[in-house]
């Protein structure tokens, strides 16, 4: 077999020549025939393999849908304080560390002699038997109460609702959020399992495909995720949005047919990794532990790696963190009713899904550096647009405004496929669920800490107070503009900043994988320094209502 996969340039000059360089691969399959026969991208798509890119789709969108119902039953149906909600949520955060033994675990230790459904199987049941627990434990009142009058309409009990007089007793009242913080904790360790082992099994896919397929198997998980949170939306939007949970529904469905609508969700997720994976048997890496975090540390002193591990850090914060006005100006000035909301959601998950369909068909060997810089100039320019007319009140319509939610989506989605692909590229043999879990930690810790970050950038201009919005001045309109612009301008900057340390394409990741230098040094300080940021990231989220409460 031939290959200049990785012979992109002739030497650094011509590849820093500029950001959006590209010249084609040559590559030829004609000496291994049985790679070119056994690889086609196509043979995922039938009944024995679709489990492969199903799995990490499903146990993401149940993962994202356990968050959306456990916001919506502690803090709208039990009335948690929000110092507990923010304790909670950082222990979920917590959680994700088990992700980094469950990824080191299942590409060092066969069970079975396989590496990734034992691993899944096991997860799957017992994510099903603690929904069970759910089920078989009585759920306690709601705390909100509404008038009982026959002559009140569903906007009047809407407007009474109260606290239940009894769960006043605060002891009750902590072992019952206590109860559910440990469950939904469970349960999202066990799903984190099936992510961690399942996307290291589709990165084992990836790794044997032909160069121009590398790609497409990430682009169609996140396609199914879309197609399944779009699901998610139609059920808590419309089903579990009502008057007990703070919604403006009359009716709807019970938590109790949220927790039987899990379990269905867990067991066609076991059903799919038993009888729609395919992953083979390797009895080769019995003897191989010791030596696989000798191979594991010697992958993370990549020079090319630890840049790109810096790209995903930084970019996740002008990625996914938003304006903290952004949430105000929708709820005072725009005024969008949660049906609104829930049909703006479900359009952006579509339209994402035709993007990636659309990345899927055009740009999977495209240029990504341009692909990204261009969705993101995109959604700022809308973004600045539609808030800015909002804001000084040229513009306030709840449809007209809902673009901005959309093409918000399409971005976010867009920088995920990319990200996994990275995983994809720059991972080793027996390494694939360690990486992945290596970035997706790089990513989170990213997020949180430029969210975090975003509330003390806006604490001077006062943005997170009802009463700016309820007065309406234009000093008021001015100092939300100018946080808006700031952080427009920190979110399409930054990107440009930092786009040299992501990869063009994917013959572009062989390349620098290929000719990295290595630095030890700098391991150590990266990955010390996610640690330490992943720790204080725990530690403002809990302290977060206080930090609020004194930033005003």
């Amino acid at each position: 077999m031939t290959s200049q996969a990785y012979q992109l340039f002739e030497n650094e000059d011509e590849m820093s020549e500029s950001i959006f360089t590209i010249k084609p691969l040559n590559i030829d399959y004609e000496d291994e025939p049985e790679l070119q026969k056994s690889q086609h991208f196509h043979k995922i798509f039938t009944f024995g393999n679709f489990g492969v890119i199903l799995v990490p789709a499903l146990s993401t969108s149940i993962n994202i849908l356990l968050r959306m119902v456990y916001y919506q039953f502690f803090v709208m149906y039990l009335g948690a304080s929000g110092n507990l909600h923010s304790i909670s949520s950082g222990v979920l955060a917590v959680i994700q560390v088990f992700d980094v033994f469950v990824a080191i675990l299942s590409d060092s230790v066969p069970f079975c002699g396989r590496r990734r459904k034992p691993y899944q199987i096991i997860a799957w049941c017992c994510y099903i038997a603690m929904c069970i627990v759910l089920i078989l434990v009585p759920v306690p009142e709601s705390r909100n109460i509404f008038s009982n009058s026959s002559n009140a309409t569903c906007e009047m009990k809407f407007m009474q609702r109260l606290r239940h007089p009894n769960f006043r007793d605060f002891d009750t009242y902590f072992n019952w959020s206590t109860f559910y913080i440990v469950i939904f904790a469970i349960c999202q360790i066990f799903m984190n399992a099936v992510g961690v082992t399942s996307n290291g099994l589709i990165v084992e896919w990836t790794r044997v495909a032909k160069p121009e397929d590398r790609g497409k198997h990430q682009t169609c998980v996140v396609l199914l995720m879309n197609i399944f949170n779009t699901i998610n939306s139609c059920i808590l939007g419309f089903g579990f949005n009502w008057y007990e949970y703070a919604g403006p529904w009359c009716n709807g469905i019970g938590i109790e047919t949220i927790f039987w609508l899990l379990i269905a969700f867990g067991c066609f997720g076991l059903f799919a990794t038993i009888f729609m994976t395919t992953e083979k048997r390797r009895n080769d890496l019995v003897s191989r532990k010791l030596e696989f975090f000798k191979i594991y540390w010697k992958s993370i002193q990549m020079t090319s790696l630890q840049k790109l591990i810096i790209f995903i850090f930084f970019s996740s914060g002008f990625q996914l963190v938003s304006s903290p006005a952004d949430s105000m100006i929708v709820e005072y000035w725009v005024h969008m009713e949660s049906l609104t909301g829930t049909i703006t959601t479900i359009l952006a998950e579509l339209l994402s899904a035709i993007a990636m369909g659309v990345f899927f068909v055009f740009l999977v060997n495209g240029n990504w550096r341009a692909v990204l810089l261009g969705s993101q100039a995109t959604f700022t320019i809308i973004n600045f647009t539609l808030t800015n007319l909002a804001i000084f009140d040229c513009l306030r319509n709840q449809y007209l405004y809902s673009p901005d939610n959309i093409f918000k989506s399409v971005n976010l989605n867009l920088f995920i496929v990319l990200y996994m692909i990275f995983a994809a590229e720059y991972t080793e043999d027996n390494l694939e669920a360690s990486f992945v879990t290596c970035l997706t930690w790089t990513l989170n810790a990213g997020s949180a800490f430029f969210g975090n970050l975003a509330v003390f950038i806006a604490a001077p201009f006062n943005v997170s107070s009802p009463q700016r919005y309820l007065s309406d001045t234009f000093s008021d309109r001015l100092a939300v503009a100018s946080q808006s612009w700031l952080f427009n301008l920190l979110n399409l900057g930054g990107l440009i900043l930092v786009i040299k340390l992501m990869p063009k394409n994917k013959a572009h990741c062989t390349y620098l994988k290929n000719t990295s230098r290595r630095s030890a040094k700098c391991a150590v300080l990266l990955f010390a320094g996610l640690l330490l940021i992943t720790a204080a990231n725990v530690g403002i989220t809990i302290a977060m209502p206080s930090i609020q409460k004194s930033l005003g």
